[in-house]
């Protein structure tokens, strides 16, 4: 079945089968260079330093957490099973939040296994999707392209995803497609970002 899956996906290729993931690559894109156009109004580096910070700039934060958040949430639910069954917690439900949780265990990861911790933390923020929002608010610290190269790698995809999901496509067929999602993330990790992580919380 896996096999037979695998061939049709294969069979179909890059241009009818990657189009809707394309949209999805094309979403973070376009939220991306909205945040670049607020850094490239200001001319002097601490103006750039200032204008990352959600305190000094709150529409900075309005910006990432209404573009940018959305954006790769769509991204990383695409394809996402419903739920996920587990030996000891037995069947319980997928979210982006969960991924962030089940991706940063390692010790290879331990600057984002801190990051978890402290969302997870903060009692402020009850939803999961809340949650997944303030994880990306503190990725934006250089550690964005890092998580999601992670994430392709681990082997939680396979449980948590449909073979047809932009992150299993992006391990074959799609691979071009994640490739070009880092390099549209890559000019991000040039900035300097100080956002709140209860931004959310605070102001919408």
């Amino acid at each position: 079945m896996g096999e037979d899956v695998e061939h049709s996906v294969r069979g179909l290729g890059l241009t009818s089968l990657c189009m809707q993931e394309k949209k999805l690559v094309s979403g973070v894109s376009a939220a991306v260079e909205a945040i670049l156009a607020q850094f490239s109004s200001s001319r002097t580096i601490v103006q750039k330093a200032l204008s990352g910070d959600s305190a000094i700039n709150p529409s900075l934060g309005r910006l990432v957490l209404q573009c940018l958040c959305p954006a790769l949430h769509n991204l990383l639910t695409d394809g996402l099973k419903p739920h996920q069954s587990d030996l000891i917690a037995g069947r319980r439900p997928n979210s982006a939040w969960s991924l962030v949780q089940a991706t940063t265990r390692t010790p290879k990861t331990q600057a984002l296994f801190n990051l978890q911790i402290r969302v997870g933390e903060l009692p402020q923020l009850r939803h999961s999707k809340q949650r997944f929002n303030a994880f990306l608010l503190g990725l934006l610290t250089k550690l964005l392209d890092f998580w999601l190269s992670h994430l392709q790698s681990c082997s939680v995809l396979e449980a948590c995803y449909h073979p047809t999901s932009f992150m299993r496509l992006s391990l074959t067929t799609c691979w071009p497609l994640f490739e070009e999602l880092l390099l549209v993330l890559q000019p991000l990790s040039l900035l300097t970002f100080n956002l709140d992580l209860l931004f959310q919380h605070h102001h919408l």
